[in-house]
């Protein structure tokens, strides 16, 4: 999509306008800070870094936080930075526009803030991407990051640079960003965050362009990118790294390395509701094993990391729909309950190294129920979006990559 097209979204396609909640949130909060002391705008900034720097620390520290511990300290970097979005006063307009672009959802910087305070996506990404830092900078005078689709708070780096910053860990001559972003309100708010994080040193350029298009001038060192939602679906990861991989240099690295789409037949009141009655959250470390006996897992989907996306290739379809195949699997025989179970898709997510992001950690990676598959079973109504099949077919799963992405499974 072109830059001038971001603006031209028909009054039906934004979001509810949810702003008075922001709005109330955000004032109640700086009246909150007004009861115990008057904070200068260098204050309110200290405030700010420091939180950012706190929820660093504890993420990278060597002794393992609890999950007590975690929360409280990205409920203090998200209430911040939603401080620092209300000082950028953005528009209802902007505060709220959330449409579909032709590879995907564009979420709304009121519904994407949430992001920042997701504890375990923001630690796995932020560990992996601080190892491959190092290890690039430890062959490398400088590199160069991409950061596409990064939101307004572009929760992946502007944290981990803050904790540099503050160690003395690294310098804008060592690291120099490039923030993308198609949302203008986005964009005003992420110069607003840089502004008060006083982070500017470090960025190469803040682009407001469809990621999909766009084409850095630069050699990219580090491709960023989290556009992601439960399932691999509705948002536009897939494109967009399809897209701007190429762009890296030989030895370039792509974060998250690989990511790993898989699919299981559950029971959907054992897998979603009984096996999570006695835990705290939801997170890999608590799942049931009897829950885990129960599944009957299909085997991977999908699997996307820089090889693959360089040898991808796409399906014209006719309306300009584009896929790209996946892959194909058998179902299982040999199970009697397999009508009354559902499929469910979930990624698991290696950012670097070690690291990374299992099912439940996050909402990314949260399995997802697809309510139209029906294996053995037949709908009450069949409609075209239902997918019908019998245990022992092969299904051949293919990618949509435009309008809203997501799995199309087709029988062989």
């Amino acid at each position: 999509m072109e830059k001038h097209q971001t603006h031209n979204v028909l009054k039906a396609d934004y979001a509810d306008p949810k702003v008075d909640q922001l709005l109330k949130h955000t004032v109640r909060n700086q009246l909150e800070s007004l009861l115990k002391a008057k904070l200068t705008t260098a204050q309110r900034q200290q405030a700010l870094t420091q939180s950012f720097v706190n929820a660093m620390a504890l993420t990278l520290g060597t002794t393992v936080a609890t999950h007590a511990q975690l929360t409280a300290a990205f409920e203090a970097m998200y209430d911040q930075a939603v401080q620092s979005m209300s000082m950028a006063e953005l528009s209802e307009e902007l505060l709220t526009r959330q449409y579909i672009s032709p590879t995907g959802l564009v979420m709304s910087p009121y519904n994407c803030r949430h992001t920042i305070k997701d504890i375990y996506r923001i630690q796995g990404y932020a560990r992996g991407i601080d190892k491959a830092i190092r290890g690039m900078l430890s062959h490398k005078d400088s590199i160069t990051i991409l950061y596409p689709a990064c939101g307004p708070f572009a929760p992946l780096l502007l944290p981990l640079l803050s904790y540099y910053k503050d160690q003395n860990e690294f310098n804008h001559e060592q690291i120099k960003v490039l923030f993308v972003d198609t949302h203008p309100g986005a964009i005003v708010t992420l110069r607003q965050l840089i502004n008060d994080l006083q982070l500017g040193e470090f960025v190469a350029d803040i682009i407001e362009e469809d990621a999909t298009v766009y084409e850095p001038q630069e050699s990219i060192d580090l491709l960023v990118l989290e556009a992601m939602q439960h399932g691999f679906t509705r948002e536009g990861q897939l494109a967009i790294a399809k897209h701007l991989v190429k762009f890296l240099t030989l030895d370039g690295w792509m974060i998250p390395r690989s990511v790993s789409i898989k699919g299981m037949m559950v029971h959907g009141e054992t897998e979603f509701n009984q096996q999570w009655k006695d835990t705290q959250y939801c997170h890999s470390d608590n799942l049931n094993n009897s829950a885990l006996q129960e599944r009957i897992e299909l085997g991977e989907l999908m699997r996307i990391d820089k090889s693959v996306l360089l040898k991808m290739e796409e399906i014209e379809l006719e309306d300009d729909i584009r896929v790209v195949a996946a892959n194909r699997v058998t179902l299982p025989t040999g199970f009697e309950d397999m009508p009354a179970r559902i499929l469910a898709v979930y990624a698991q997510i290696n950012t670097f190294d070690d690291e990374g992001l299992d099912q439940y950690d996050s909402g990314i990676t949260h399995p997802r129920p697809d309510m139209n598959f029906y294996v053995d079973a037949q709908p009450k109504e069949l409609e075209h979006t239902h997918f019908v099949a019998n245990s022992g077919d092969t299904v051949q799963f293919y990618y949509q990559l435009s309008g809203m992405p997501g799995f199309v499974p087709v029988k062989v």
